[in-house]
């Protein structure tokens, strides 16, 4: 990925800069904090730092793309590393009698709503494919891929520092799509290049990727049709892939292309596509998923599994797709479909299970959770209940055994989801706002959920309306009676305790705490009492565990006793189990500024990084210091860069942050800390503008105005000639004319540091009952259409201007798509009309972004009549003074909101046939 740059000089005299930086250490020591290892680092205001204008996203690349990319010259490579380790998993026993021990679970998710465009580091979307049912998958697949926007995607690094907390590998993805939906045979043959050495250059890329971003392989799925040349290279990559790969690495072949290169789904392993899965004693990819195909004649998957075994491989690396995109656990093929006597013949592939939060909610996260719950656990949301009939949808938990990251210490959890309405620190809140940022993704219980009620009626949920630290909590909701007991299974685990341990659980509500811990190689649970303190709403109940040094947690439950008999919600907000002896955290360093930009003099995007060893350090938390010299939270990541968004100028014109090491017990060490901090050039007068509904009226019809000025504008003066009012200073103005004519306006911005004018001479024609042309749609009666490519004729620049909505100009083929339109004559207009792919029924994320429109009279000298920046609307109007002109071209600056294929539905030029249109003299 590349990022276009320019470098910019913010200047400001050196002694100012020690005594801003001096200011902010003594802010810090005045509120009573240590300082004393704190490094200062000033960016922006002696050393250059790069304008980046927009996010740092997740990487897509085509394959010529890959060869090329290098983490150095990618100025969002360092937002998309993942830090977190892969967790050791161990399995539980199982919850109930049909699950298996050996066999297990892949999900392929659009865990990402575009291939293009996905921030780096979570964003205040909430909706998003926040995955938490880790227990039941053994790999996620991070699926993506368009001919359009990219064909090799990796995870973004968010999800692989969820997915790896909870000890799940993730792959990337390899789409080589078929030809009918954009691919390119020469894509493949680029892809499996072999070197004059020997080598595969895109297989070292491949791994290169892995090992940089932190992700654990590649879902390979090679959908286009090929040769046997093709074909034979593509046998010879794998097999360098797993001479070169890491051990741990894992390769994952799609079921698709035969031995000759055509493409023929099996549903099988069989002799037709073996040799993509095992040569001989060689492997040449670690698990195939198999087409969905196999549900048509399920005997395949005996087959299949007897070939591996014939391989000398296990019928566990292989996977029988399910098809779960379009209809969920309303799937007819269920995952009991698979199991024979009892036990899967082969393991599980789930293609698109995001479905719970896209059709299946339709984004709506409360209808999300249910369905998560249905799909992952059963219908009962207890794992244990087998009630449901293989005809059913009977949860992933039926047939497949728990597994959990719970195996080292300390642990600490605070049911953190990953995403939120507002932020919490330590039950107060810090921050208003939705977010999502899976990268502090917490490690949810390992059965979801099993209770245990004796007297008391309590069930579990996420809640979102109240958390200790981050975004969300565990509710229990019901009833409670004084002597009530239930009892709450969290968690599976491995942890073998020192002597030196204390659990900690902190709760909100009418119940007290008790812990009841299984040891391993034990059959009787011991049951803990616990002595509680106020965290300001919030309580804490701690647990000694002294006397249990050298045993082994095996199952970690809870016991809540009601202390009450109305109606009841008791929130968890943590739990853990820790040595609280202080950890010793490296230290933040070489804290600096990577890149920045500015919106309209007012706002600050900022792309922070700096450099730590990561010891005992769980994440960082980035705090800004207000001009009182009070911390203020930004955000938390786990990586060693974050980007802060609209971030607002203060009157000192500089902005400080303080970047916090929190160790894994979850404390902050602000003596490791680092600053940094940002100097905005002086302020400078805004820019004034503004747009019209209409530019072309009749005597006293309403025109609205309205002001795109800069930001930073304090003040704005309008000046309407004729108008009715003439005068407002308010950012919208509504206003008419009595009389027939060409009228001027005019609008100043001002700020303290100055102001500007715009100026529109003749902008507003207004009009009598002697005028009586009619108002078309210019773009019916054009003779021709161009443009910078489409993808088919059915898709050309003409279908953009045949009055309907169901047809498109599409082109997938250029960086700056255009089209240009010959209206045959010179003709008079006064605006333009662009319905956008949202218009069509397609993703908003493929609006057009930015654009602009020109006319001409000769095809030779243009005119911008029009400059759009960040649209995001399905539909936009734009309306110009009257201008006469036959020719128009619409300049797509940035086809999407993120990525390059230019979507048209409609593109009316609304006019008139007639030209040397005038009205009075006014």
């Amino acid at each position: 990925m590349k990022n276009k740059k320019r470098w910019i000089r913010n200047v400001r005299n050196v002694s100012v800069l020690f005594l801003l930086a001096s200011n902010f250490s003594n802010a810090l020591i005045a509120k009573g904090e240590e300082s004393t290892s704190i490094s200062t680092v000033s960016s922006g205001q002696v050393n250059e730092i790069p304008e980046i204008k927009e996010a740092p996203t997740a990487s897509h690349f085509f394959p010529e793309e890959l060869k090329k990319w290098n983490p150095a010259t990618d100025a969002d490579s360092i937002h998309n590393v993942s830090k977190v380790p892969l967790a050791k998993r161990i399995k539980s026993e199982q919850t109930n009698k049909d699950q298996s021990l050996d066999a297990k679970v892949v999900s392929l998710a659009i865990a990402n709503r575009n291939t293009s465009g996905t921030p780096s580091q979570g964003s205040s979307d909430k909706a998003v494919y926040n995955f938490t049912h880790w227990q039941y998958i053994d790999t996620m697949v991070a699926w993506a891929g368009s001919a359009g926007e990219g064909i090799i995607v990796p995870p973004s690094g968010d999800l692989t520092d969820s997915a790896h907390r909870n000890g799940v590998p993730i792959l990337g993805t390899v789409f080589f799509p078929p030809t009918a939906y954009g691919g390119k045979p020469e894509w493949v043959d680029q892809f499996v290049q072999k070197a004059a050495d020997g080598s595969f250059p895109m297989a070292d890329k491949l791994l290169e990727l892995a090992d940089y971003y932190g992700f654990d392989g590649w879902f390979i799925n090679q959908e286009t049709a090929s040769n046997p040349t093709t074909a034979k290279a593509m046998k010879e990559f794998l097999a360098y892939l797993q001479a070169h790969k890491k051990p741990e690495m894992d390769i994952m072949w799609y079921d698709s292309m035969l031995e000759n290169g055509s493409i023929s789904w099996q549903g099988a392993l069989n002799d037709r596509n073996k040799m993509y899965f095992q040569n001989n004693d060689k492997k040449v990819s670690d698990n195939m998923f198999l087409d969905f195909n196999w549900q048509y004649s399920p005997s395949k998957l005996a087959s299949s599994a007897k070939k591996a075994t014939e391989l000398t491989r296990s019928p566990y690396d292989l996977f029988a797709g399910i098809d779960v995109q379009a209809q969920g656990f309303n799937t007819a093929t269920k995952p009991s479909s698979i199991v024979v006597n009892g036990k899967p013949l082969v393991s599980l592939g789930l293609y698109c299970p995001d479905w719970t939060l896209r059709d299946g909610a339709n984004y709506d996260i409360p209808t999300y959770w249910k369905n998560e719950e249905k799909f992952w656990v059963n219908s009962a949301g207890d794992p244990r209940d087998t009630s449901m009939q293989s005809n059913e949808w009977q949860g992933i938990s039926r047939y497949y055994v728990e597994k959990s990251p719970v195996t080292s210490l300390p642990f600490t959890t605070n049911f953190n989801v990953g995403n939120g309405d507002r932020f919490y620190q330590n039950g107060n809140l810090s921050k208003e706002g939705t977010f999502n940022n899976r990268s502090i993704q917490d490690v949810m219980p390992t059965y979801r959920w099993i209770l245990d009620n004796k007297g008391n009626q309590l069930k579990a949920d996420i809640d979102y309306s109240d958390a200790f630290n981050g975004g969300s909590s565990i509710a229990l909701t019901g009833s409670t009676i004084p002597q009530g007991e239930t009892t709450m299974k969290l968690y599976k685990s491995e942890l073998l305790l020192t002597g030196n341990e204390v659990a900690k659980i902190v709760s909100k509500g009418p119940a007290e705490m008790t812990l009841k811990l299984n040891f391993k190689n034990e059959t009787v649970p011991v049951t803990i009492k616990g002595t509680t303190n106020a965290i300001g709403s919030w309580t804490e109940t701690r647990f000694e565990l002294n006397r249990f040094q050298n045993k082994t947690i095996d199952t970690i439950s809870l016991t809540i006793n009601g202390t009450t008999e109305a109606s009841t919600k008791i929130n968890l907000g943590q739990f853990a189990i820790l040595d609280e002896t202080p950890l010793v955290v490296s230290p933040v360093e070489n804290a600096t500024i990577a890149g920045q930009s500015i919106e309209e003099d007012l706002y600050a995007n900022l792309r922070l990084k700096w450099e730590s060893k990561g010891d005992a350090t769980s994440i960082y938390n980035i705090y800004r210091i207000n001009e009182q010299g009070e911390r203020q939270f930004e955000g938390s990541t786990a990586n060693t860069a974050y980007y802060l968004t609209k971030q607002k100028r203060p009157s000192t014109n500089q902005l400080n942050y303080i970047i916090v090491p929190v160790d894994k017990n979850q404390l902050e060490h602000l003596d490791q800390a680092s600053q940094v901090s940002f100097a905005f050039t002086d302020l400078q007068a805004p820019q004034a503008n503004f747009t019209a509904n209409k530019s072309f009226v009749k005597v006293g019809e309403k025109v609205t105005l309205t002001s795109t000025s800069s930001l930073s504008a304090e003040k704005l003066d309008w000046t309407i000639e004729g108008g009715t009012p003439d005068k407002s200073n308010e950012k919208q103005v509504e206003t008419a004319f009595s009389k027939a004519g060409k009228y001027t306006v005019q609008l100043s911005a001002s700020n303290q540091a100055g102001s500007t004018t715009a100026t529109k001479e003749n902008y507003i024609t207004v009009y009598d009952d002697s005028f009586t042309e009619p108002l078309v749609n210019l773009s019916l009666t054009a003779i021709n259409a161009t443009a910078s490519g489409f993808t088919s004729t059915n898709e050309s620049p003409k279908q953009a201007l045949d009055g309907k909505l169901q047809t498109k100009w599409c082109d997938n083929g250029n960086d700056h798509p255009w089209m240009m339109v010959d209206l045959g004559k010179l003709t008079s207009i006064i605006g333009f009309k662009t319905a956008h792919a949202e218009a069509g029924g397609e993703n908003p994320e493929w609006n057009s972004r930015d654009y602009e429109i020109l006319v001409s009279q000769d095809n030779q000298n243009w005119t911008q009549v029009v400059q759009r920046e960040k649209n995001t609307a399905g539909v936009t109007e734009d309306t110009i003074p009257l201008t006469e002109a036959r020719y128009v071209k619409l300049q797509l600056n940035k086809a999407e909101q993120t990525g390059k294929v230019a979507r048209i539905y409609e593109f009316e030029i609304l006019g008139f046939q007639k030209t040397g249109i005038e009205v009075l003299n006014n």
